[in-house]
């Protein structure tokens, strides 16, 4: 199959009725994938846009721009260019920081089933399987790149991933193109461009065909886990584990492997990056064997996961929050809580707070608030979070709405009668609306 073809099956495969966004540095591998669709575009009724992200950190950084805005327009191809600013702290990666931003700036582009095109190739697998295997990463992580996932609210494709580096410098300089070369990718100090040069290049000169048995060892190492996550998905009701949290009773009767291998696919369908070996140790010997009533937490980059009685629960960190601060509310707009989100407020009919409320107070658990509920008399707020099941780290985090001094509102919980909308009045809905 030529590189053509692949491109052409690959699109047909996935409908042409798609918007397909070409990931475009003005490099080699980018700019042989461009030709290839602009080529495919005569043929079939393609919706291509071409995106570029300007990262500044080189001093050609502004001619690459210009020059990819000029091949697009060659091409006639809509090109879109998006500047990017990387604050690095003490310790972090560029180039994890740059691919982290870069893929945050494409995932805000595609629209619903949008597909994103970038020109990795079969080089590029064998060397993310290399830098997934110096990190002793498991089976997931040793299937390397896949050539087709969802991505943001559409899909992320691969077209050239079967093809060597080599094949795509030989149909570049049969269709005689102009690339841009990136002096970065020479710089040793890059962990990528490390393993290319003198750990890939030596293995190549020895054995021609290594990158292609590297490629196949990542398709096998994806096979199987994907194969693993079929059967044990079901057998442990993980379909929905993006939306529920993680029986321990279910854990606990399983061996070692067992256990680390159902809590990588719970965090996994969560969403969330998977901890180290270290830290998943920590959450099975420590996290699972807690007393019933502890609350023990395990914290890995932006990530938590949390115990309450039964249930393992995922996060993202919770933002710092000071349960004395205070706000005060005309309920006029949305009233910002920099470490929960925001309150929104909305009109509605004989339900809510009363409309007339044109002031209130929203401040915190202190401890010792009392509430009437009716038939049941004046209530402990602490036992009464217990009752609705608030979790143990969200209940000071809880925005309790005071109007004249008194308790008249908890957002999704309790209305006070003194303050609630009779039928046919006028109310006001106010909820939590969380971070993004």
């Amino acid at each position: 199959m030529t590189l053509f073809e692949a491109v052409s099956a690959f699109c047909a495969r996935h409908g042409f009725d798609k918007t397909y966004w070409l990931a475009y540095s003005g490099g080699l591998d980018s700019h042989v994938l461009l030709s290839l669709c602009a080529e495919l575009r005569t043929v079939f009724p393609l919706k291509l846009k071409a995106i570029h992200i300007h990262h500044g950190l080189s001093a050609q950084a502004d001619k690459w721009a210009k020059h990819c805005a000029r091949v697009c327009r060659e091409y006639d191809i809509v090109y879109i260019e998006h500047a990017i600013q990387l604050d690095l702290a003490p310790g972090d990666s560029l180039e994890e920081i740059a691919r982290t931003r870069r893929y945050a700036v494409l995932a805000e582009c595609l629209g619903e089933g949008d597909i994103l095109l970038t020109a990795h190739q079969q080089d590029d697998q064998a060397e993310t399987l290399l830098l997934q295997l110096f990190r002793g990463a498991g089976l997931k992580g040793l299937a390397a790149m896949p050539s087709f996932k969802p991505f943001a609210r559409g899909f992320h494709g691969r077209p050239l991933l079967a093809f060597p580096r080599a094949e795509l410098r030989h149909y570049a300089d049969a269709h005689h193109l102009e690339w841009m070369e990136d002096e970065s990718n020479q710089d040793l100090r890059l962990t990528r461009n490390f393993i290319r040069h003198t750990i890939l290049g030596p293995l190549k000169a020895r054995w021609p065909t290594i990158v292609s048995a590297i490629s196949r060892s990542a398709g096998h190492c994806a096979e199987a886990h994907t194969l693993l996550a079929e059967l044990t998905t079901p057998a442990f009701n993980l379909e929905n584990a993006d939306t529920q949290p993680l029986s321990i009773e279910k854990l606990l009767p399983l061996d070692a492997p067992k256990q680390r291998w159902m809590l990588r696919t719970w965090i996994e369908r969560s969403g969330f990056p998977v901890p180290d070996t270290r830290k998943m140790e920590t959450i099975r010997l420590n996290v699972l064997s807690a007393n019933w009533d502890r609350l023990p937490v395990v914290k890995w980059g932006n990530t938590e996961l949390r115990r309450h009685r039964d249930k393992l629960y995922l996060m993202s960190s919770l933002l710092p929050h000071d349960p004395k601060q205070q706000f005060e509310w005309d309920l006029t707009g949305p009233l910002p809580l920099p470490f929960l989100g925001a309150l929104h407020v909305s009109m509605l009919e004989g339900a809510g707070l009363r409309a007339d409320i044109q002031q209130v107070s929203v401040r915190f658990r202190q401890g010792g608030e009392k509430i009437p509920i009716p038939g049941r008399g004046r209530r402990t707020l602490k036992n009464l979070l217990q009752e609705w099941d608030v979790l143990p780290w969200e209940r000071d985090r809880l925005p309790l709405i005071f109007a004249g001094g008194v308790l008249a509102m908890i957002p999704g919980y309790f209305i006070h009668p003194d303050f609630e909308a009779r039928k046919g009045e006028k109310g006001l809905a106010i909820q939590v609306v969380p971070v993004a």
